[in-house]
């Protein structure tokens, strides 16, 4: 890592914020799944009085489309 490139206390510092960073980015995609499971539960028991409000949390929660690349480099 950055670290076994420079030979500084500065470098290991930034490698191991780096890496907290990583976890923490791991447990709150973890903690999306349980949220997103959470507003399904909530969302049979009471789809009656609050339908409009969880028709928009799973349209804010619904993770992007991945769109198509356009291929860089050589074309065969």
């Amino acid at each position: 890592m950055l670290s076994s490139v420079l030979n500084s206390n500065r470098a290991i510092k930034m490698s191991v914020h780096i890496i907290e960073t990583f976890v923490q980015l791991r447990k709150l995609a973890k903690n999306y799944d349980e949220i997103f499971s959470k507003i399904h539960q909530m969302n049979s028991k009471y789809q009656d009085q609050f339908g409009e409000i969880y028709e928009i949390l799973q349209k804010i929660l619904e993770q992007p489309k991945e769109q198509p690349r356009k291929k860089i480099g050589f074309k065969n």
